[in-house]
C-alpha cells in the first residue's frame, strides 16, 4: 500500500497495462539521479516518482514522466512559465495567449506547463515554445523552484492554479483568457495571485462593485495583447455585408447565463439569412457546440440547418458555421449580434465603425446596464423588440446609432491607444515583475 493506495487492486482503463507495469517502466524513466530532485531523503522521492507515474498512466501518457528530464535538460534560461491545469475542452483560453506568449519570449523565455497529456500534444502542433505535461503536485512545484522561474501566468480560474501557487518565489499573475461582463470575470479568486493583469478601467470598475474587498494595487492595466496579434482573418468575398452571430453558452449556472441561442437564436439567424447580399457567419462559443444536453444540442443543430438550407437557395452566398478563434471573423464582420462575452468586447476593439448589436436575455435594460455597461451604448435586442430584428439589422447596416457613445464605451473598456500598446503593456509588465521578484529575492534569507 502506498499513501493509501493498493498498487495491487488498481486496474488499468480499458488498452491500457496494468498499473504496477505502468509504474515500474515510468519510475525506470524518472529523473532520479537529477541532484536537484534528490532532496529530502528516499521516501519523499518515492512519493514524487510514484505520484507522478500514477498521473502519467492516468492520463495514458506512460512516457509523461520522463519529460522532466526534458525540462530540467532545456537550460535555455527561461524566466516565465505559463501554466495550464484543464483538459482539451477549455483549450481555447491558453490558445488565444500563444501568439502574445511567443512575443513576449523573444525577450524573456517562455515554457508553457500543461496537466493534461492531450492539451500538451495540442499545444505542441500550434506553437514551438517548449510544452510539458507535468502530472504530480510536488514534481510540479519542485520544477517552478528549480527552474527559476520567476513570473508564473494563469489564464483562468481553475482549482488547479492553486498547486503552483505554493511556489513562493514567483510572481504569480491572473491573465484570464478574456474581456467581458460575465460574472466570472469578478471571481474572488483572482486576488489569490500576486497581480491580476485586466483590459482597462470597466475591469477595474467591474471588480470594485463586484467584490467585498476589491484590491487596486494587484490590478494592473494591459489591455487586450491578444488582439495585437492576430490571425489572417477568414477570407470573404469582398462585395458581400459579412454579418455575425456568436452567442455564448448557458453557464455552469442560471446566473451566469447570459446566452440568447434558447430564447432569440432562430429569430436572429432567419433575419440574418434574410438580408440581401449578404455572408452570415455563426460563431457559437465552444462550450455550446459540444453541448451533450438535448435542449442545446437541438438548438445548434436548427441553427446549421437554417444555414444548409440558405445556402441551398443561394450557394453565392457561402453561409457559414465557423469554429476556432473568434477573431478571425471579428475583424471582416460589419455587423454583430452577440451576448454578453468577450466576443463583445473584443468587436468594440477591432471594429470602431463595426455594428454591434447586445441581447438581454432577462429583458431588463437597467439591470443589464449594470451587469453590462457597453449594453448602455448599442442597441439591444430584447424580449420587446425581437419580432423586429430583421427591420433593426436592415436600418441599422444603414445609419447605426450612438456612434460617438460607441468610441466612448470602447475607451472605457481598452482605454485611449493604438494598435500594438496593449502587447507592448504586456510585455513591459512582465519586464518590471522579474526586476521586482529578482530584486526582492535577493533580500531574502536562503529558505525553501
Amino acid at each position: 500500500m502506498f499513501a493509501g493506495f493498493s498498487l495491487s487492486r488498481a486496474r488499468a482503463p480499458f488498452g491500457q497495462p496494468p498499473l504496477t507495469t505502468t509504474l515500474s517502466s515510468c519510475m525506470k524513466k524518472a529523473p532520479i539521479n537529477n541532484p536537484k530532485l534528490s532532496k529530502g531523503g528516499w521516501y519523499i522521492r518515492l512519493r514524487r516518482m510514484a505520484g507522478a507515474a500514477v498521473g502519467a498512466w492516468r492520463a495514458t501518457d506512460p512516457e509523461g514522466i520522463g519529460e522532466l528530464d526534458d525540462l530540467y535538460n532545456l537550460q535555455d534560461g527561461a524566466e516565465v512559465v505559463a501554466f495550464f491545469g484543464d483538459d482539451v475542452h477549455r483549450i481555447y483560453q491558453i490558445e488565444q495567449w500563444v501568439k502574445p506568449l511567443e512575443k513576449l519570449n523573444e525577450k524573456h523565455k517562455v515554457h508553457i506547463i500543461c496537466r493534461q497529456h492531450p492539451v500538451t500534444t495540442y499545444l505542441r502542433k500550434i506553437t514551438k515554445l517548449p510544452t510539458f505535461s507535468i502530472y504530480d503536485f510536488f514534481t510540479l512545484t519542485d520544477a517552478i523552484i528549480e527552474k527559476n522561474y520567476k513570473v508564473v501566468l494563469y489564464v483562468n480560474n481553475s482549482t488547479m492554479n492553486f498547486q503552483p501557487l505554493a511556489a513562493k518565489r514567483a510572481f504569480h499573475v491572473h491573465l484570464n483568457h478574456g474581456e467581458s461582463d460575465k460574472m466570472s470575470m469578478t471571481s474572488r479568486q483572482m486576488y489569490a495571485y500576486d497581480f491580476v493583469a485586466v483590459a482597462g478601467q470597466a475591469a477595474k470598475d467591474r471588480l470594485n462593485k463586484s467584490l467585498m474587498a476589491a484590491d487596486g494595487s494587484k490590478e494592473w492595466v494591459i489591455g487586450r495583447p491578444q488582439l495585437d496579434v492576430l490571425q489572417p482573418p477568414i477570407e470573404v468575398d469582398e462585395t458581400r455585408k459579412i454579418l455575425l452571430y456568436a452567442p455564448t453558452w448557458q453557464g455552469d449556472q442560471e446566473a451566469n447565463n447570459y446566452s440568447s441561442l434558447d430564447i432569440y437564436g432562430e429569430k436572429i439567424m432567419k433575419a440574418l439569412l434574410a438580408q440581401e447580399n449578404a455572408t452570415v457567419f455563426y460563431k457559437p462559443h465552444p462550450r455550446i457546440v459540444e453541448n451533450k444536453i438535448p435542449q442545446w444540442k437541438n438548438l445548434h443543430q436548427n441553427i446549421l440547418s437554417l444555414i444548409e438550407d440558405a445556402n441551398k437557395k443561394d450557394p453565392k452566398a457561402n453561409h457559414k458555421f465557423i469554429t476556432g478563434d473568434p477573431l478571425r471573423v471579428l475583424q471582416i464582420a460589419d455587423l454583430l449580434i452577440a451576448d454578453v462575452s468577450s466576443v463583445t468586447i473584443d468587436y468594440l476593439y477591432l471594429k470602431p465603425d463595426g455594428v454591434l448589436l447586445i441581447c438581454d436575455r432577462r429583458s431588463n435594460s437597467e439591470l443589464f446596464k449594470q451587469v453590462a455597461p457597453v449594453s448602455a451604448a448599442v442597441p439591444n435586442i430584447d424580449k420587446n423588440n425581437i419580432d423586429e430584428i430583421e427591420k433593426m439589422i436592415t436600418d441599422y447596416l444603414v445609419n447605426y446609432p450612438r456612434r460617438d457613445e460607441y468610441q466612448k464605451i470602447r475607451n472605457y473598456y481598452f482605454g485611449e491607444g493604438n494598435p500594438g500598446d496593449s502587447l507592448n503593456k504586456f510585455n513591459s509588465m512582465i519586464t518590471e515583475l522579474i526586476n521586482r521578484r529578482d530584486l526582492r529575492v535577493a533580500q531574502m534569507p536562503d529558505l525553501p
